[in-house]
């Protein structure tokens, strides 16, 4: 196993929950951290404020038992001879679990003139390990619910090399195994659980995958939501200032998801969440205005969630009721709103069975994969090894590949290649140097080499003609 799965190992094991530590500003006072985190979070909004601030920060001396316990479970883990060469980091993990419960801040904030009632404020601190631990405390997050659902989740992402974009997430979003109670009444913003669940979620692959396929299975157009926010120039704008995974370098990955709108189909709302892990101070007003951004536009885009009024015929019963549609010969149709299916589509998935998940880097093994045409194993043979190969079926005779000779001469007849101690040609009897000899014959002929014609007749007079028996017997 892997020093990262382990690792991973290990924090499951200990079920550790920052909202175990978190405690009422008005309770007990809060560090000079997270009151100065809170005072920056809601000065860029202080003339829209009607009302007190509820605060609540993360306080190990409140819990002190609490968190003995959890060390105490984690020294047990400890012993486990899996973690042996890994012990020395998991132990400084325990020790920057102080730190990050010391640095979670959570804010309340009543607005009004705004998309939301009460806008979300917290901070988003980080431990995590490659190779050794790391805590980060740069991350914030501004987030709320607004008084209308949107038709599907929709995610804002990076990509390298490419335009950020809105993407839709089709199914359920990849939580890691949590599960919220349904049950649960009133804001699901004020679930600290929840959200964190949700902020997780962004660097799952899961997720990010989504943000890919729409970027290319896609071309980034096809969803009505995504295709009317990402027309809003200023939006985008806002958005793309947003700093994300990519730019913190806090992930090695090419795609980064920084904003969500999850609608929330039982309360009527949609609760969108903009994280922003930039380091300057103009993180706050720079977050908050995607967010506000986001929100606004999300209220405006399209909806098919009312059913489409057919014209009525004449005669027809005025006895239709919402959701269904009659014909003009009296039937009645049924009509599904966007909530309704989006709530079948959520009973069906919660039904099915649990799909694999693939890391990035098997994802990247696979690509690399089918770059080749080859799979993992098979045996790859080298042009030298081809040519050994072929030299063994030839009995392990190296029989040397012919060559022409530049030196020899074709024949002018047949054109065969003719050796130089050749005197004629072996196929046609032509003499090898039956060149000269034809230049020769094309020379004009003198009267002096013709043999005149009366000299055959002389020859023929020579020869004796045998006589008739006839004329023998006479």
């Amino acid at each position: 196993m892997s020093e990262q799965k382990l690792f991973q190992v290990f924090q499951n094991k200990l079920e550790f929950d920052p909202e175990d530590y978190l405690v009422s500003g008005e309770e007990h006072e809060l560090t000079d951290f997270q009151k100065k985190v809170i005072e920056n979070a809601t000065a860029i909004m202080k003339d829209n404020i009607i009302g007190d601030v509820r605060s609540f920060g993360g306080n190990v001396k409140v819990n002190e038992e609490k968190f003995k316990e959890l060390e105490n479970k984690a020294n047990e883990e400890l012993q486990n001879e899996q973690y042996a060469d890994l012990k020395k980091e998991l132990k400084n993990y325990l020790k920057k679990l102080r730190e990050l419960i010391e640095k979670t801040c959570v804010a309340i904030i009543p607005v009004k003139e705004m998309p939301w009632v009460d806008v979300m404020f917290r901070t988003v601190p980080r431990i995590v390990f490659d190779k050794k631990v790391e805590f980060l405390d740069n991350a914030i997050a501004y987030y709320g619910e607004i008084k209308c659902v949107i038709s599907r989740p929709t995610i804002y992402g990076k990509m390298k090399g490419e335009k950020p974009l809105f993407a839709p997430i089709e199914g359920t979003i990849d939580l890691g195994g949590y599960k919220l109670d349904e049950s649960h009444k009133g804001s699901k913003s004020q679930i600290y659980s929840y959200v964190t669940a949700i902020i997780d979620s962004f660097d799952s692959t899961v997720t990010r995958n989504h943000l890919a396929k729409y970027h290319e299975a896609y071309q980034r157009h096809g969803d009505p939501i995504c295709d009317f926010l990402m027309k809003d120039i200023e939006l985008m704008n806002s958005m793309e200032r947003i700093t994300s995974g990519i730019e913190s370098n806090r992930l090695s990955s090419d795609i980064a998801v920084s904003s969500i709108a999850l609608p929330q189909n039982t309360d009527k709302t949609t609760l969108l969440i903009v994280v922003d892990e930039g380091k300057d101070q103009s993180q706050y007003s720079r977050c908050f205005e995607a967010l506000l951004r986001f929100s606004a536009e999300s209220c405006n885009a399209p909806s098919t969630g009312t059913p489409i009024q057919q014209p009525q015929v004449p005669g027809q019963s005025q006895t239709a009721q919402t959701g269904t549609v009659r014909t003009s010969g009296g039937q009645e149709l049924k009509v599904w709103t966007t909530e309704d299916l989006a709530a079948e589509a959520q009973k069906r998935m919660e039904t099915q069975p649990d799909i694999p998940e693939w890391t990035e880097e098997e994802l990247n093994k696979f690509a690399a994969e089918r770059g080749t045409g080859l799979p993992e194993g098979m045996e790859v043979w080298t042009e030298e090894d081809l040519q050994e190969l072929a030299r063994k079926r030839q009995g392990g005779l190296d029989i040397p590949e012919w060559e022409p000779d530049k030196d020899l001469k074709d024949c002018v007849k047949c054109g065969y290649a003719l050796r130089p101690e050749w005197r004629k040609c072996p196929h046609c009897g032509t003499p090898a140097d039956a060149k000269a000899e034809i230049e020769q014959d094309e020379k004009p002929i003198s009267d002096e080499d013709e043999e005149p014609e009366d000299k055959a007749d002389e020859i023929k007079e020579e020869i004796p003609l045998e006589e008739p028996e006839e004329e023998k017997e006479d």
